[in-house]
């Protein structure tokens, strides 16, 4: 009795789709996307231009699906557990250079697409700084009354996404390996917790 096999036709159309929006965003995160050709993406998954266009009417298309795709990891499903820790900070702050690590090329083509207009991205973006406030300003609530939480929360945040949108300016390819070392991490760890000042407010 035959097992179903990943190179059945659905499945393979499947793997075909993913291959093509991975190559993509690639592309469109390192070239721009009005820089990169459906040759391009096509030469990078190998296949031939007609078969990329089985999948996908148009490049565009090819940009619409991508920001379909789930983004990896983040802080969204960290829920507060007992009072607010510098530990429990500090997890947040890994958290949150690891969203960026593993989604750094789609952050990279966000950034770009939200500078030529594109609301798509300008809304994706809210969208996740929005999960990150909440998730973040839930565990401030824990320990600091409502108006210090949210202050706290902004200010936090403000530091994160300015502290990781400078290195990847001055990185490029590079950032998630510059990211992704403990001097750096550590250093981001105390600046949040400078801001946090959790020691302070317990001893309070």
């Amino acid at each position: 009795m035959s097992s179903p096999s990943s190179s059945s036709p659905g499945r393979g159309r499947d793997d075909t789709r993913r291959r093509i929006l991975e190559a993509a965003r690639e592309l469109f995160g390192t070239e721009g996307f009005d820089c990169t050709t459906v040759r391009q993406i096509a030469s990078a998954v190998g296949i031939t231009d007609a078969a990329l266009y089985y999948h996908f009417k148009s490049k565009r298309e090819i940009l619409t699906a991508i920001w379909d795709l789930p983004l990896d990891g983040g802080v969204g499903r960290r829920r507060p557990d007992g009072p607010f820790s510098n530990e429990q900070l500090d997890g947040l702050v890994d958290a949150s250079l690891d969203f960026t690590i593993g989604n750094d090329r789609l952050l990279r083509l966000m950034a770009r697409e939200i500078l030529a207009g594109d609301q798509t991205a300008l809304a994706l973006r809210l969208q996740s700084r929005a999960v990150m406030r909440r998730a973040l300003r839930a565990h401030l609530l824990t320990t600091h009354e409502a108006e210090e939480a949210e202050i706290k929360t902004e200010a936090i945040i403000a530091l994160l996404t300015g502290t990781s949108m400078k290195t990847q300016l001055s990185a490029g390819p590079s950032f998630p390996a510059d990211v992704d070392v403990r001097v750096y991490r550590e250093r981001t760890r105390r600046w949040v917790r400078a801001l946090a000042r959790l020691d302070d407010h317990e001893a309070c």
